[in-house]
This record gives structure tokens, C-alpha cells and sequence, in this order.
């Protein structure tokens, strides 16, 4: 019996030597919520929609070069299907010779969307004059449709030939309504708007929103209703508000803020909203990321009747929800707005979405996918358009086993023992990644030729360790493994490098797209001793979810009371900076100084402590409070100057 049970044992013993560790797979879509999703850093999508092959539908030509706002229709009357293209000059640049006439346009498709006809302009009438404007409209490209007891209502934005992007001129602006007997127009325009700009530039909401624009008209049971979009200028913000009425001649509500990075929780930033689409009882509200890759897309969702009632606005999906391409037409990713349309009988998501090609000339395109199957089961997209971007998984490796197998074009990279703080290169419209973010690690980068494997410093330092010839396939198998304490990375089942990395420490691993590239992955397994691991997250951050104006701060660099030799102090004693975060806990820095005071530390809108930010003379950042154990994953932490100025470093967020 002892012999038979020795045998057994051996026999374990070997069994368990040679077996492989067990190994996580990333790529399966049941784990696409443990990637990170960012608005600026990127979003790795498993969604399901497909291209139209007929995309482009439209692209811009001089002098008016952006059609990159749309509105997809289908009308309940005819079955046809319509699009709505606004068209904009480059850079969204107003003229004097903007004509009303030349702002929108209209495709219809008689057959769900194979081939489509350009029907023209929706306005014919040069000459409208808007109630307590003394200028006619000179341009209106942001549309909706809505079909009602056999009128077609239209919602808009418009500018007068008053309106300049400066100034005074800014007021002469807003959100109107129309109405024709045909999806194809003429709309005769109501005289009075739902909304002006001039109501937000007089008074502009938490100082800074004072401009509306990329209005939504939607019909609940008992009431119109105005979503629009709400700009703040150099701060860089948006906000999502609404406005109601018993009819759509009005009269029309005072505006309510919906969604902004003034919200005490969680709040993605960077996000623009138009257009919403309705769908049975519910309203829903895509948003896209104007940072530089343009990747990351959300859905804010509400029960139609209860659309009026901020609270009752929920972020329904966060990421992974929208893909971009490797074509031409899709050459800058999504551009103008988000990814909307409508869900038709069979079931079917359609919907449109801008881009700029090559040439920087606005298209117009369209996609579908099942409403009910967002996402597929297995693989999933990463890509960097105009900027790079990056991704990571949970947790932190000290000698990661990766089994990855993809497609990619342009240069991407593998990322393992990564300790770089995260976080935008700055706080505005077209962020990028942070320079720091590619220091302190490892990366198995490749290119459309060549592999290499490098290590990065804290500083920045590169060190090439390995380089070779790839050999590109349809598909690239990448494995790193190791023996005793060297590691070993194949290439296509072939060992193409082996040796010992230098300086290890346990980091994160993920993935950089880097400008214009992009990979298709099908599996992305990881293996090998891990703990909960952190994220920190810089002083750009902060100041980004927060809509702060950068002349509000004195920007420093290459100061050593920093964390990372970087941050930002305020010029006023009523400043606020927002972090919006997931994890159980935080660790929040700052540094001394004899010019700061006390602040408010909030979290989800309670306040925590104080802090006191003042010293006698300059001490380095430290930890000034720590929490653990957070009861949700997803937080906003705001720190608010209530007796001083304060200074801005940086947040670590533990998994």
C-alpha cells in the first residue's frame, strides 16, 4: 500500500512539473471590462459592428470639406431610410458666404440602405429671422428627425451671420425647431428657439458653459424634448442639458444640466455628446472621446419619462463599443460625434459615423450590428488613429507568461513590468498620452518588419536588449516565457530571442497602439505570480476631469517637490480638481508650500477631511490621505481649495 501510494504521488509530481501554469485569456469577451477603458489613454473594443460597403457614403470637398455630423432616419411612414450630413468648412471655420441653404443635406435609401440618393438641402428659404436676432440664419448642419401625427419635425443649431467663434459674436447661436410635410424637406423654421446661446453666454453655467449647440429633438409621451450639447471654451469641458415643451413651437423650459464633470461620482471626461436616439421607452445618449486617438465611446441611457431628471441618468456602457478601421475613409477614427442611428424591426443597430480621411477631408459612413449581441465572444480591437494608445490588464507581474496570437499593422507594443504613471499629455481637446507613461518598463515592441525588446528607465532612458527580422503573417504568434532566470520570447513557434532582463520589478501588463496602427487579437493569455496591483495617475488627469482652464494654473516642470517632477498650482483660492477612478483605494499627493492653504478632500460628494497644504518652507509631495477598501469600484474624488491656494499632484488607485 505505502509502494502504491509513493507511486501515485511520482506520478503527481511529474504530472505537475510539466503542466503548463494555468493561463487567463484576455481576450474572451466575458473579460473585456477588465481592460482598461480610458477617454484619452484608449479602449480596447469587442464590439460587433460591421461596415456598410458602400462607405463612404459622402466626403467633403472645398470649400466645404467636413461633412462630420450626421443624423440616421428611418421613417415609419415609407420604410425609407435617410441621412442628414451636415456640412462644415475645415476646422469648422465660418464665412460670410455661409448660406443656410448649404448646411445640410439629405441622402435617402429605398432599400435599407444598399444605395443611396443625395436629395439636397433640407432649407430652401435664405432669408429666416429668429425671434431678438437681427441677422438671418446663415447656417445650420446639426440635425434630428422626428415623425409625429404626419409632420416631420426637425431639430437644429444654427448660427446667424452674426457668429463668430470669439467674442461677443458667440451669442448669435442656438438650438431651433422646423417642421415639413416630407423627410426631404423644405422645413419651414418656428421663429422662436428652444434654446439661444445667449441665455448661457450672459450667464454661464458654473462659469463656464456658455454656448449651445448639437441639438437632439426627441417625443416622449407627454412632452418635446431638446437635448443639446453644452461647450465651456478653454476649459474644455462638456455638458449634456435639456430642455422640454408641450409642443414643439414650445413654450420651451428653462435648460437643465444632465451630465458634466461637475457630477461629484464617476464622470468619463473629454466626452461629446450628438446625437441621442430613442428606443421603445428609453433614451440614449452616445458620447465620444475628442482626445487625439479617438477610440473611446459611452452610452448614457434614461427612461424616456424621466429624461428631465438628472438623477435618473445612468452610464449604461463604458467602452467597447465601437472599433475603428484600418481605411482610408476611417483614417482619423471617429470625428464630430458619436457613432448614433435607430433599431429596426428585425432587431439591427444602424448607424452613422464621421471620420477624416488622409487628407483630412470629412466622410460620412455607416455600420450595423445586432442591438442585442454588442459584443462578440472571443477577440477584440486596439487601435491608435491620429494618437497612441494604451491599455493594461489587473494586477501587477514580476515575470509575466504571455501567449498572444493577432493581427496588427504599424508598430505596436507589448508592455509587462510597467510602473509609468498614466495620464494625458494635457488637459484639453486632442490629449495624447503622457511622455511618462512610456518610461519605467518593459516592451516587446513590432513593427511591419522587425521585432525588439526594450527597457525603459524612470527617466526615460532606452536600453535596446534584443532586435531582429519579423517575418509578418496574417496572424503573429507571441509568446514570452522563461527558464531559470532568463527569458525567452518566440516568434511564430520560432525562439527568436533569449537572455536576461535586467532590473525587473512587478508592473502592469498591457498593450500601446502607436500612432496610425493597430491590432486585431484573438488570444491574449497571461500567466504567473500576481498581487493586486496600483495605477497613479498625474496632475493632467486631475485637472482634465475637473474642466479647468489651463490659465487658471502656473503649470511647473522639472520640480523636484513633485512626485514626477511635474504638477500645477492654482492662482485662486476656490480651485477644484476631479479624479474619476476605479479601485478599492487611493493614495493622494501633494507637496508643501508656503503660499498653499487648506483644501477639501470629497468623495462622490462627501466631504472625507481637510487637508492642510501649507508649509513654512518647501517639503517634497507625500501621502496627505489614504483610503482602502471603497464600498464601489467606479469614484469621483474631488479636492476643492477652501482656504488657499493648492497644488496639484498625483493620485495612486489600487486595484
Amino acid at each position: 500500500m505505502k509502494q502504491l501510494f509513493a507511486i501515485f504521488l511520482f506520478i503527481v509530481t511529474i504530472a505537475c512539473k510539466g503542466a503548463d501554469p494555468p493561463k487567463t485569456d484576455y481576450a474572451l469577451g466575458f473579460r473585456r471590462d477588465a481592460w482598461l477603458h480610458h477617454p484619452v489613454l484608449g479602449d480596447p473594443s469587442f464590439d460587433l459592428f460591421k461596415r456598410y460597403s458602400q462607405n463612404p457614403l459622402q466626403r467633403g470637398t472645398p470649400p466645404l470639406e467636413w461633412p462630420v455630423n450626421g443624423f440616421y432616419f428611418e421613417d415609419p411612414k415609407s420604410g425609407n431610410e435617410y441621412v442628414y450630413a451636415g456640412q462644415y468648412r475645415k476646422n469648422y471655420a465660418v464665412s460670410t458666404e455661409d448660406d443656410i441653404t448649404k448646411g445640410c443635406i439629405v441622402f435617402c435609401s429605398t432599400d435599407k440602405g444598399k444605395t443611396w440618393q443625395n436629395k439636397g438641402s433640407i432649407f430652401h428659404d435664405r432669408r429666416v429671422f429668429l425671434n431678438n436676432e437681427e441677422k438671418p440664419i446663415s447656417f445650420a448642419p446639426d440635425v434630428s428627425v422626428v415623425y409625429f401625427e404626419d409632420k416631420y419635425y426637425l431639430g437644429f443649431d444654427y448660427a446667424t451671420s452674426e457668429f463668430s467663434w470669439s467674442g461677443e459674436n458667440l451669442k448669435h447661436g442656438g438650438l431651433a425647431v422646423a417642421v415639413s410635410d416630407s423627410p426631404e424637406g423644405p422645413f419651414t423654421i418656428y421663429k422662436k428657439p428652444a434654446v439661444s446661446t445667449q441665455y448661457f453666454y450672459d450667464n454661464p453655467l458654473f462659469g463656464k458653459y456658455n454656448r449651445c449647440y448639437a441639438g437632439t429633438l426627441l417625443k416622449t409621451k407627454k412632452s418635446w424634448i431638446m437635448l443639446f450639447m453644452l461647450d465651456s471654451g478653454n476649459h474644455f469641458s462638456w455638458g449634456l442639458a435639456a430642455v422640454s415643451a408641450p409642443s414643439p413651437e414650445g413654450p420651451w423650459s428653462e435648460p437643465v444640466l444632465i451630465r458634466s464633470v461637475e457630477d461629484a461620482g464617476y464622470y468619463p471626461s473629454l466626452m461629446e455628446f450628438f446625437p441621442a436616439f430613442q428606443y421603445k421607452d428609453t433614451i440614449y445618449a452616445p458620447a465620444t472621446s475628442v482626445a487625439l486617438n479617438r477610440n473611446y465611446q459611452s452610452i448614457f441611457s434614461v427612461p424616456a419619462a424621466r429624461v428631465m431628471m438628472p438623477d435618473q441618468w445612468r452610464l449604461g456602457c463604458e467602452g467597447s463599443l465601437w472599433h475603428s478601421e484600418n481605411s482610408e475613409n476611417e483614417y482619423a477614427g471617429i470625428w464630430g460625434q458619436a457613432f448614433s442611428g435607430f433599431v429596426n424591426q428585425n432587431g439591427q443597430f444602424k448607424v452613422i459615423f464621421p471620420s477624416l480621411d488622409s487628407l483630412r477631408n470629412g466622410t460620412i459612413n455607416l455600420a450595423s450590428r445586432d442591438w442585442n449581441k454588442p459584443c462578440r465572444d472571443s477577440g477584440f480591437i486596439f487601435t491608435g488613429q491620429n494618437g497612441a494608445s494604451f491599455t493594461a490588464i489587473p494586477g501587477s507581474y514580476l515575470y509575466p507568461e504571455i501567449d498572444a496570437s493577432f493581427s496588427f499593422y504599424g508598430s505596436i507594443a507589448i508592455a509587462m513590468n510597467t510602473l509609468a504613471p498614466l495620464g494625458p499629455n494635457q488637459p484639453r481637446a486632442d490629449a495624447t498620452l503622457h511622455p511618462l507613461m512610456f518610461t519605467d518598463q518593459t516592451r516587446v515592441q513590432l513593427s511591419e518588419n522587425s521585432w525588439f525588446i526594450l527597457q525603459i528607465s524612470p527617466t526615460g532612458k532606452p536600453d535596446t536588449i534584443g532586435r531582429g527580422f519579423l517575418e509578418k503573417k496574417r496572424y503573429t504568434s507571441l509568446k514570452i516565457g522563461y527558464h531559470g532566470s532568463e527569458t525567452i520570447l518566440s516568434v511564430d513557434g520560432k525562439i527568436v530571442w533569449q537572455g536576461i532582463l535586467k532590473n525587473q520589478k512587478p508592473g502592469r501588463v498591457g498593450l500601446f497602439a502607436m500612432s496610425h496602427s493597430g491590432m486585431e487579437i484573438k488570444k491574449f493569455a497571461v500567466s504567473g505570480k500576481h498581487h493586486p496591483g496600483f495605477s497613479t495617475w498625474l496632475y493632467t488627469e486631475g485637472l482634465l476631469n475637473a474642466g479647468n482652464n489651463l490659465n487658471n494654473w502656473i503649470v511647473t516642470k522639472d520640480n523636484p517637490l513633485f512626485k514626477y517632477g511635474i504638477g500645477a498650482v492654482s492662482k485662486n483660492d476656490t480651485a477644484r480638481v476631479k479624479w474619476s477612478f476605479k479601485g478599492t483605494g487611493f493614495d493622494l499627493y501633494a507637496p508643501g508650500m508656503p503660499e498653499l492653504g487648506r483644501a477639501q478632500v470629497i468623495l462622490n460628494g462627501k466631504i472625507l477631511t481637510e487637508v492642510n497644504l501649507h508649509a513654512e518652507s518647501p517639503e517634497k509631495s507625500k501621502i496627505i490621505y489614504s483610503v482602502r477598501n471603497l464600498p464601489q469600484n467606479k469614484n469621483g474624488l474631488v479636492i476643492k481649495g477652501i482656504k488657499g491656494k493648492i497644488a496639484v499632484d498625483c493620485l495612486s488607485v489600487y486595484d
